[in-house]
């Protein structure tokens, strides 16, 4: 009786013991890494340079990275971007995107669409874990230099404020790992990012609402991105001066999978 007893603990231990080893993962290894990998140019004069972390355009001797330098550019930085991040903790910050707005000649061709593509990798490390199945997103960009002459056609502080909207589908993104449910969320924490009024989105080309920042002439805007994992559905407050949330990265999370699986 003493031996089938025991067979019955044993066998009811081995059977509980792949729900009794999955535990919620409080920390994670991250590189986050931004780049340009598409661009389209309206036509006319000038030149344009194209890199996966610098898009600039104007005239032939001028320089992006100084006011007044007769070029303007969209450039990326602080990629790629890596270090911890824990569960429902603080927001780990990644990467910057940074539109040098210079004064340009009407004659110039200019940025009009781009796309933005952003990978994440994830590592747990406590419990530690396999390495997660990179996760990559592509984003469009719709950006128009606005002519510079009056009156603005839309709500501006200069004349006129070039404007850069990116396109999102989704706020949160969910992935399961070894029976959990996690949410990540990207976050502008200088905030450039906002969402904006309809006459401006329809500059752009959208129909609004939608996610963006205007740049004021001869001056230069950085957005920072940082991102949260949490166990639940990060709230989304739209409004100016408030941490505003985008899918930055996100969409690509559905259906994610692990390396390797969990061996029952």
């Amino acid at each position: 009786m003493k031996k089938i007893l025991k067979g019955a603990i044993a066998g009811v231990a081995l059977l509980l013991a792949p729900f009794t080893q999955a535990a919620m993962v409080t920390q994670w290894d991250y590189t986050v890494t931004l780049q340009w990998v598409d661009w389209t140019f309206g036509a006319g004069t000038g030149t344009q340079t194209t890199s996966p972390s610098l898009l600039t355009w104007g005239s032939s001797g001028g320089n992006h990275a100084v006011l007044g330098g007769t070029r303007s550019g969209l450039g990326i930085t602080e990629s790629p971007a890596d270090g911890i991040v824990n569960t429902n903790g603080p927001a780990a910050l990644t990467n910057i995107v940074t539109h040098y707005n210079n004064t340009l000649s009407g004659s110039h061709a200019t940025l009009t669409n781009a796309v933005l593509q952003s990978t994440l990798l994830l590592t747990p490390l406590n419990p530690v874990g396999d390495t997660l199945d990179l996760l990559v997103a592509n984003f469009s960009i719709n950006f128009i230099e606005t002519p510079n002459q009056n009156p603005c056609p839309f709500p501006s502080l200069s004349v006129c404020d070039d404007i850069f909207v990116i396109s999102t589908d989704a706020l949160n993104a969910s992935f399961d790992y070894n029976g959990f449910t996690y949410f990540i969320s990207i976050i502008e924490t200088s905030g450039s990012l906002n969402p904006m009024d309809a006459a401006t989105c329809a500059q752009a080309g959208i129909v609004g609402p939608c996610l963006g920042f205007k740049t004021q002439e001869n001056q230069f805007t950085a957005a920072q991105f940082a991102f949260l994992i949490t166990t639940e559905p990060v709230t989304i407050v739209a409004a100016p001066g408030v941490l505003a949330l985008m899918g930055l990265g996100l969409i690509a999370l559905v259906g994610v999978r692990r390396r390797k699986q969990l061996v029952a």
